[in-house]
């Protein structure tokens, strides 16, 4: 059986230098305009965000026997970039793998530089399989942070399962046997626990006002030594061609100069891994 992969007051002004915003509900509207290299996209498998030219990154050289785009090995809580070596950090229908977002956000934090910008699209749990499922708590999110809670964690797995929509999720999957399906992958995901293996599953669920509020909350708990995450703008139905998502996007203020790299290649930390590829792939 295949893996399951896939408010009220306006946000604050940004206090970073930032881009103007252009208008529209697609990527090739904002993005360009947003997001300058040298840049990062994490986990895009087959399906890059369009109008940018990003280095790939993603844990995997293959998924699902097929090659995904990334060059280095990295996830979104582990990047293999230097402190302050990028100028934007994006993703797609990503976070919601990520066990321990806040997490994430320090990474990316980490490694953009002052004025760098966040693009990061998350499904609206409303628009997907996710539906059926309750609409995860900042407090949750923030006790994964707190706990350190990792790819490993089961916490999710029920609700995942037996809440989904399976008529969305797996729709070949006849009525009278999704129970039985049901409970076959539950025990799969928890023998995987057991043993220590990391899931890739939908951990969390997300709507735009809850985003917004986890990004605030970030601010006061990440360690930003003085720095700051700071909003400029959301977009819901997002993409125009998917419209199961929402985009947020978020530039990054940090204090002090920034460094200065010699070369391309000096922004990537030592013990960087890169994917060797088949030369016909």
């Amino acid at each position: 059986m295949a893996a399951l992969l896939d408010r009220a007051s306006p946000p604050p002004a940004p206090r970073a230098p930032s881009p103007s915003l252009p208008p529209g509900k697609t990527h090739e509207a904002i993005a360009p305009g947003l997001l300058a290299s040298p840049g990062v996209e994490i986990g895009a498998f087959k399906t890059p965000i369009p109008g940018i030219t990003p280095i790939q990154v993603d844990l995997l050289a293959e998924f699902a026997r097929e090659p995904t785009l990334a060059e280095y090995m990295g996830s979104a809580i582990d990047l293999p970039f230097e402190d302050s070596s990028l100028n934007y950090v994006a993703s797609s229908h990503v976070i919601e793998h990520v066990a321990n977002p806040l997490a994430a956000f320090q990474e990316w934090y980490r490694v953009l530089r002052h004025g760098g910008v966040i693009y990061m699209v998350v499904p609206d749990r409303r628009l997907t399989f996710d539906r059926g499922r309750p609409l995860t708590t900042v407090e949750h999110l923030i006790d994964d942070y707190r706990k350190n809670t990792t790819p490993c964690d089961g916490t999710h797995i029920e609700d995942l399962v037996f809440n989904a929509d399976w008529s969305e999720l797996f729709p070949e999957t006849p009525e009278a046997d999704v129970p039985h399906h049901q409970q076959d992958l539950c025990a799969v995901y928890k023998r995987a626990v057991a043993a220590g293996e990391e899931l890739n599953i939908h951990f969390h669920t997300y709507q735009p006002a809850t985003m917004v509020a986890l990004i605030d909350r970030a601010n006061e708990i990440l360690p930003l030594g003085g720095g700051s995450i700071d909003l400029m703008r959301v977009e819901t139905f997002f993409p125009d061609d998917r419209r199961d998502g929402f985009l947020i996007v978020a530039t990054i203020r940090k204090p002090g100069p920034m460094p200065v790299f010699a070369s391309p290649e000096a922004i990537f930390r030592a013990g960087a891994v890169k994917f060797e590829r088949d030369a016909r792939v």
